[in-house]
């Protein structure tokens, strides 16, 4: 029998390696057999800095393919839901099975003023073998933080 704080460890372990390992591979369909495509794209973090906001991204590439150019159309609203503004946020590449963190500044704003972020489009998602819709196809929108991200 294990001592409690050495079974607390052992847990530990098991369930990083078990996260260590679904990131590796990515996640599968229902079956269990195929595995799912996906680009995943999570807002971080956002962080002021005087006049501007910078938003962290943290992306994973699970499309099957490198990326080497990802960039894309991107809508902020306002906290009251209105658009604010419409623009690109370059992730240059991505490659198959990585994951990147990307900063944006975003200048005289206020990033408690940032409701939502829309990924509206792709205006590049080139890779050998994608077709360019995959990005958006296979789009896995998240945030770790309060502000609300879509696609």
């Amino acid at each position: 029998m294990l001592a409690p704080a050495m079974r607390n460890a052992l847990s530990t372990k098991l369930i990083l390696l078990h996260a260590f390992v679904l990131a590796a591979t990515g996640p599968v369909s229902a079956e269990g057999q195929t595995p799912v495509r996906s680009l995943a794209i999570e807002i971080n973090k956002a962080e002021q800095l005087e006049a501007t906001c910078r938003l962290v991204f943290m992306t994973h590439n699970g499309l099957g393919a490198d990326l080497a150019e990802l960039s894309l159309e991107t809508v902020l609203f306002d906290t009251e839901g209105g658009v604010d503004r419409f623009t690109l946020f370059d992730f240059r590449e991505v490659p198959a099975g990585k994951m990147r963190v990307r900063q944006f500044d975003l200048p005289d704003t206020q990033c408690s003023d940032i409701g939502k972020v829309l990924i509206n489009g792709a205006s590049a998602c080139k890779g050998e073998g994608l077709t360019g819709g995959e990005c958006i196809e296979h789009l896995d929108a998240t945030s770790r933080i309060g502000m609300e991200i879509a696609g």
